[in-house]
């Protein structure tokens, strides 16, 4: 039997964009060679020149916009995951794994912003800055920019493990809707019916 699977393209498109681009911000501002000069060293850094934390910050704040966009695009999937639910609900199908899958993921999104946005207090506050970008006081700026990669990279983890595991649970209910399970068990063993797998059929 052909079974019309519409969700199939109203979602696969999206994860393949939002694992290309947790992909990309998984990469660091690189570290940047210790300067032979008299500047006061900063701890992580050594005696960076004033220049490079600069460039750093610059960077920072370039992956702080990347990771917006992508939390972005997260709540749209969000979005269209429960719009998923709700259509397949009224059909009178069963949709626990899709609530489950997205109740998940919603948590972890919701930790994501919050972290994300401590990054961005952290990377935009004028705290060792200036509000030409220049330099104010070495010590805090280099301790401004390791906080606010660390809270990127934190953000960015619980994203990049949330979506592989909602697209897992897309996945598995669209396999349940293929391969529904058979609860009838077999003459000599019980069946224990599986959400993916159907039981056995005994002869």
């Amino acid at each position: 039997m052909n079974m019309r699977l519409p969700s199939k393209k109203f979602l696969v498109g999206m994860f393949s964009i939002l694992a290309a681009i947790a992909i990309l911000l998984t990469v660091v501002p690189a570290a940047y060679a210790e300067s032979s000069g008299p500047l006061s060293p900063i701890p992580g850094f050594g005696r960076i020149p004033n220049e490079a934390l600069i460039r750093m910050h610059k960077q920072e704040g370039g992956w702080f916009n990347d990771q917006d966009a992508l939390i972005k695009k997260a709540n749209q999937l969000s979005v269209n995951f429960q719009t998923l639910i709700d259509a397949e609900a009224k059909a009178g199908k069963n949709v626990s794994i899709l609530q489950d899958t997205l109740a998940t993921f919603d948590s972890e999104l919701s930790a994501s912003k919050d972290i994300h946005g401590q990054a961005g207090n952290i990377i935009f506050s004028l705290v060792g800055w200036r509000s030409t970008g220049d330099i104010k006081d070495r010590l805090a700026a280099g301790q401004s920019l390791l906080d606010g990669r660390a809270a990127l990279q934190d953000a960015n983890f619980r994203l990049t493990n949330a979506m592989p595991a909602l697209e897992k649970g897309f996945n598995m209910w669209r396999a349940s809707r293929i391969h529904p399970a058979n609860t009838t068990p077999g003459p000599t063993q019980d069946c224990i019916s599986s959400d993916i797998l159907p039981c056995p059929v005994f002869p």
